[in-house]
């Protein structure tokens, strides 16, 4: 009951610590807890059980071996040690139920993963990219395995060195390793998270600490492997200096944890006291410079051997093991015992606290609900309105613009009218000209025939004494010859006239000559008439006196 109590507190504050978990641009260190941590459990942590050892676990697909890998052999385990140095010595990010068991995860920004199972011989580590279910790097207290896709490509002795002399033994663990692996990467991913327990953590961090100072003091003597990772760190600069930043974030965390941690009950531990690990005895035999190369007598001991050690080995920590659960669980029984009274009441008030937190939120989301729905319509209301007057001024738009056209059409109208009126004036005037110059021709026309006839009576009363008849008859032609001339010259004049003007009064200006033609010859006529009607001259008579000579009376008769 307390234990499931605990967990739904746990899950509860994690929720409102991801919510407020601060978040960061790259440019500034992280200061809020891990993308995928949940805050420590500061309970007193239940007896678990230990992650099998190889012996116990089930036989696996045999595994082949990577003749020709892609990577230096040293970038495998140099991957594993910079992801180590990476998550520095934060607690982990949360844990799952496994088989009995609670391995640790954690989970770096760019989705790689470090999964520890806690075992009677101490820690299994297993290591994984983000884009892979499977692991590039195992390691268990004595030796550890690189793969890649799923394939066997070396494996090492604890310190990190290729470890060549391994026979069908470990190739069987490195199988058996990559398929538990696998399903734990399943787990990890998939299954329910549980926070980790902070007095877990505090028993033991040196041990996950050791393993990181051993590989340290290794890659600190090894030329090839210090090659091997400068070259990496110059091929692969995103990745180191996500590495970087994400060693800040956690080492940020892990101070701002260390309370917790230094503040948890001590937890029980599933060695007797005094007991060391073997995967953490430091200068023994075979586990270390002082003691002698990893692979050296400490490693080489017969397999039949080995595997009965560590039989009776296992079997002396399982008897221990049991020991301190039973005495673990009876002390658990009786907290538990003592714990049921508060916790029923604690129960209640949080089960009324949880459905007030309910009512209340399906209280708030009904409001939010009637807010949505109330700025929705608001908004339908708006964007109605918006268009309402965005259709009105549409309209009126098209509105002006129809008056425009209109308004240039009747000013187009007007100006045609206007033009129109202005070419029938002009024709009127030119029509008028026309009828004037065709009537001051007329007139000077007969004026030019008075004149001449006139002039003509003058004439031929000065002659008429000394004329004849066919003197008069020549003048009378010669009066005549002048009225053509005359008619001659009106035409012409009219002509001019009529062509100076425009061209299309020539049928008026031809009419108006006719008329000039018929005037003048009308007054020819008369004029002729005028001229016959006149008296005829006579002959000079002689003088009643009869003083004159006889040659006198000759005179003046035409000779």
């Amino acid at each position: 009951m307390s234990h499931r109590l605990i967990l739904l507190t746990t899950v509860a504050a994690a929720s409102l610590a991801l919510a407020a978990c601060n978040k960061t641009d790259g440019t500034q260190p992280a200061t809020g807890a891990p993308i995928a941590s949940l805050p420590l459990a500061t309970a007193a942590p239940p007896p678990e059980s230990a992650a099998p050892l190889p012996p116990a676990l089930p036989p696996a697909p045999p595994i082949v071996r990577l003749a020709n890998p892609p990577r230096p052999v040293y970038g495998y385990v140099d991957a594993a040690y910079q992801l180590n140095d990476a998550f520095a010595d934060s607690p982990p990010d949360y844990t799952v139920d496994y088989q009995g068991e609670a391995p640790w995860v954690w989970r770096s920004d760019d989705g790689e993963y470090r999964v520890v199972e806690d075992t009677p011989d101490g820690e299994r580590i297993y290591y994984y990219r983000s884009d892979s279910e499977y692991p590039f790097f195992v390691r268990d207290p004595h030796y550890c395995y690189a793969y890649d896709d799923g394939q066997l490509v070396e494996v090492y002795d604890s310190y990190g060195r290729p470890y060549q002399d391994y026979g069908p033994a470990l190739i069987e663990i490195a199988a058996q390793y990559l398929f538990r692996a696998r399903n734990l990467h399943y787990a990890v991913l998939h299954d329910q998270r549980r926070a980790a327990y902070a007095a877990d953590w505090r028993a033991r961090r040196d041990d996950m600490l050791v393993y990181q100072q051993r590989w340290r003091e290794e890659r600190d003597r090894n030329t090839e492997w210090r090659q091997v990772h400068d070259q990496l760190a110059q091929q692969q600069q995103p990745r180191f200096a996500a590495l970087q930043q994400e060693r800040a974030h956690r080492q940020a965390y892990a101070q701002r944890t260390a309370a917790v941690v230094a503040a948890a009950p001590q937890a029980p531990r599933p060695l007797p006291p005094g007991e060391a690990r073997p995967g953490f005895a430091r200068n023994g035999p075979g586990n270390g410079p002082q003691g002698g190369p990893a692979n050296g007598p400490g490693f080489e001991r017969n397999a039949a051997e080995r595997a009965q050690a560590e039989t009776q080995a296992r079997q002396q920590r399982m008897q221990a093991q049991a020991a301190q659960r039973g005495q673990a669980e009876d002390q658990r029984r009786q907290a538990e015992l003592a714990r049921q009274q508060q916790t029923g009441q604690r129960a209640a008030q949080d089960q009324a606290a949880r459905q007030l937190a309910a009512q209340q939120g399906r209280d708030q989301q009904q409001r939010a609900q009637a807010e949505n729905q109330r700025r929705q319509a608001e908004a339908n209301r708006t964007a109605q309105a918006q268009q309402q007057a965005h259709d009105q001024k549409a309209q009126a738009e098209v509105a002006r613009q129809q008056q425009q056209q209109q308004h240039a059409h009747d000013q187009q109208q007007a100006q045609a009218a206007n033009h129109a009126r202005e070419d029938q004036a002009r024709q009127a005037q030119a029509q008028q000209a026309q009828r004037a110059q065709a009537e001051a021709a007329n007139n000077r026309a007969h004026e030019d025939q008075a004149r001449q006839a006139q002039r003509a009576q003058a004439e031929a009363a000065n002659h008429a004494r000394d004329q004849a008849a066919h003197q008069a008859q020549a003048q009378m032609a010669q009066q005549r010859q002048q009225a053509e001339q005359h008619q001659q010259q009106a035409q012409a004049a009219q002509q001019h006239a009529a062509e100076a003007v425009q061209r299309q009064a020539q049928a008026a200006q031809q009419h108006s000559a006719e008329a000039a033609q018929q005037h003048a010859a009308e007054a020819s006529q008369r004029a002729a008439q005028q001229q016959q009607r006149q008296p005829q001259p006579h002959p000079p008579q002689p003088h009643p006196g009869g003083g004159g000579k006889p040659d006198d009376k000759h005179k003046d008769q035409p000779k």
